[in-house]
């Protein structure tokens, strides 16, 4: 016998997985993609979760930045009267892993999240992770029928109201971030990444530096000590937050890890002498989930970068981190075969090839796109022509590599 189901009836099988029937037998497949005669196929997103849009709240303990949360307030909320009234409002926060973009992106939806008619979250790790989320968009605001991401896509540039996506983690160099911007003249995004030049594809962008020494303190002691701070222990966390050049997640981690073993007062010495072991140790416990450490952080970046620019920051580990010169390389390859032979020799030869011509002429383009590459990840910066500089805890991370 055949049974004949109109695409309505069918609807209660829709997320079944296992049937039971008596009398025969029924073959299973682990996944199906149904398609009725009146609506096109669903195609779910690799990696899609329900509910990835919502935005999650900043952490309990934010402390700070009230300067740049200004400059987003003006920018989304207060500037009515720029060029950019009437278009969608794009800012990109970028800067070093673990620096606060993240956590200024969400204090600012939480502080205004009722200027917004909608606020989503968008990971931007991946292309599958970016239109997972924007799938969840189109679920959670009843597009019908949902085909796809693109759903979510064409829901937002159809529903002219003031939305905000915040989409973080945007760190890939290679993803082109481009084609999920939406363009359409209404709408608001902020976008997190360690790649600086996301920039050219948004109307403004904020470098996230380090924090103010005040602000810097407080954090520190927020996350080491929760009963009674004395004006002893304020003095001390504030040699302590210099120490760690004012970094906000180096002072996370090391609040954490004077909370858990209550040393404050033998911390700065512990810092001085084993700073690398501290800032290696993951976080067991973090109020806002993220409990890698600074150089767990960092080591992301680095395990995408190539061996070309792994081998200059090994060796920029040998120089002062502030205001290195091009030039310097250009000399090396100018003068190494005045050297007599030796080992030493050979293996500085390896790299000094990777930016000179065939002829072993310094090559101003491979010594660019090198420095380059590794500024993607916002792990040195590019200050003016011909002269870059690494944060202070980058250069003793990569003198530890």
């Amino acid at each position: 016998m055949r049974e004949n189901f109109s695409s309505s009836s069918t609807q209660m099988f829709a997320h079944a997985s296992h049937f039971n029937i008596h009398g025969g037998n029924f073959n299973t497949a682990q996944s199906m993609n149904i398609t009725y005669a009146d609506s096109p196929q669903v195609n779910v997103p690799p990696g899609y979760v329900e509910g990835m849009s919502h935005c999650p709240t900043s952490t309990l303990l934010f402390t700070g930045r009230e300067t740049i949360l200004k400059i987003l307030e003006d920018y989304f909320i207060k500037d009515l009267v720029s060029k950019d009234t009437g278009r969608i409002k794009t800012l990109i926060l970028h800067g070093l892993g673990g620096a606060g973009k993240t956590q200024c992106a969400l204090e600012f939806a939480r502080r205004f999240k009722k200027s917004f008619t909608g606020i989503y979250f968008i990971t931007a790790e991946s292309k599958d992770s970016i239109k997972a989320s924007y799938y969840d968009i189109a679920i959670r605001n009843g597009s019908m029928p949902v085909q796809g991401w693109e759903s979510g896509l064409r829901w937002l540039k159809t529903h002219e109201t003031n939305w905000l996506i915040v989409m973080d983690n945007a760190d890939d160099p290679q993803l082109s971030l481009g084609e999920f911007l939406l363009s359409c003249d209404h709408g608001n995004v902020i976008i997190t990444s360690r790649n600086p030049d996301l920039m050219h594809i948004a109307v403004k962008s904020e470098e996230i530096k380090d924090m103010e020494p005040e602000d810097a303190t407080q954090l520190l002691l927020k996350h080491a000590i929760r009963s009674h701070v004395t004006a002893a222990d304020k003095k001390l966390a504030g040699i302590i937050a210099k120490e760690l050049h004012y970094f906000a997640l180096a002072l996370v981690q090391a609040g954490g890890y004077i909370n858990q073993h209550k040393c404050l007062s033998s911390y700065l010495d512990l810092l001085k002498s084993q700073q690398a072991e501290l800032l290696r140790r993951d976080i067991a416990q973090s109020f806002d989930n993220y409990t890698m450490s600074i150089y767990s952080t960092w080591n992301l970046s680095w395990n995408k970068l190539e061996k070309s620019s792994k081998a200059l920051l090994n060796i920029c580990a040998y120089l002062h981190y502030e205001r290195i010169p091009y030039a310097l390389f250009q000399r090396a390859i100018e003068n190494i075969e005045d050297l007599e032979p030796s080992e030493s020799k050979n293996n500085a030869k390896k790299f000094l090839v990777k930016l000179a011509t065939e002829s072993m002429k310094w090559d101003i383009m491979k010594t660019n796109e090198i420095i380059y590459k590794i500024g993607s990840y916002s792990l040195l910066n590019v200050i003016q022509d011909g002269l870059f500089s690494f944060h202070p805890l980058v250069h003793k991370w990569i003198m530890g590599k």
